[in-house]
């Protein structure tokens, strides 16, 4: 486990004790400034900020990437269901051509293919019509189709005159693969979720603490209460540093992330980019272990009077 602060109460020199008037008179400086700070605090940093956003964030984009993988799914068994036209040459009936061939030959200068409006008119229907689609998105037909098949497929879909059946094939072979890509995603966002919710849990109750222990004023507590104070702040920062390091080697071996992704650098940023940090937990927790310091050095200055 990393140490970014020393756990251990420091030994007091007794020769720069404060005494009498003068240790009274520092003592209520030092609880004056301790509200002070943690007035400040509390404007800017009262409570956890990043990981309830991160947990609203990962929240919606599992509903959407469900809402997808249905729409994926109802296109790719409408397209199924529609009759073709027999292709000629290698692209016609009874054979599954390669990709190059059925788009070469759906995309020959025919008369516009009804089932091929058809497809067009499903793909409106299931995958443009989810409701985030115009946020997310804002592409045309053609543009979306590219982005999830290919240029080749966008271009036998949106400007082709004949549906064959391989073109037929490959067009719900791709639907089926844009849904389970979403599938697999919905697993890493439940995954994510999971642990965001596991680390919520872990620093609200530090945060909590730190509340508690911050509202106690430092003139009202005895030097063994003191002490008592200075340990248990020294333990909630433990508590955060493991919390930071289990984040950081979720991270760094893709933990939630899985294998489904090569880079899931890419993911979080995507994932966390309306925030001000692509890390919700590392910031959180970075933020807390500051606060956390913070009431430990000044509850070490107050020990320092009472010597």
């Amino acid at each position: 486990m990393t140490n970014y602060y020393s756990p251990r109460t420091p030994e007091i020199d007794p020769g720069g004790a404060c005494s009498g008037v003068e240790c009274a008179a520092a003592g209520a400086v030092d609880s004056l400034l301790l509200f002070v700070w943690l007035g400040a605090v509390g404007v800017v940093i009262a409570g956890l900020l990043f990981i309830p956003r991160a947990r609203a964030l990962c929240a919606e984009e599992r509903r959407r990437t469900d809402e997808e993988a249905r729409a994926f799914d109802r296109f790719g068994r409408r397209v199924s269901k529609l009759e073709t036209t027999a292709g000629h040459g290698p692209g016609g009936a009874g054979r599954v051509p390669a990709a190059a061939g059925t788009v070469a030959a759906a995309s020959a200068s025919r008369p516009d293919d009804r089932n091929l409006r058809a497809i067009r008119e499903a793909y409106r229907e299931t995958v443009m019509s989810v409701d985030h689609y115009e946020e997310e998105y804002g592409e045309t037909l053609a543009e979306n189709l590219a982005a999830e098949f290919d240029d080749e497929v966008a271009t036998a879909v949106a400007d082709g005159g004949q549906l064959t059946p391989g073109l037929k094939r490959l067009v719900a072979s791709c639907a089926f693969e844009a849904r389970d890509r979403r599938e697999e995603l919905r697993e890493v966002l439940a995954s994510e979720m999971e642990a965001l919710e596991a680390t919520d849990d872990a620093l609200s109750a530090v945060d909590d603490e730190l509340d508690g222990l911050d509202r106690k004023p430092l003139l009202g507590l005895s030097y063994d209460e003191l002490e008592d104070a200075y340990d248990r702040l020294s333990a909630l920062e433990g508590d955060v540093e493991s919390v930071i390091d289990d984040r950081q080697r979720e991270i760094q071996t893709g933990g939630t992330v899985g294998g489904r992704f090569t880079d899931q650098w890419a993911m979080y940023g995507y994932l966390y980019r309306p925030l001000s940090t692509p890390h919700p937990v590392l910031s959180e927790g970075t933020a807390l272990l500051e606060r956390l310091s913070g009431a430990r050095h000044r509850v070490l200055d107050s020990l320092t009077c009472r010597v």
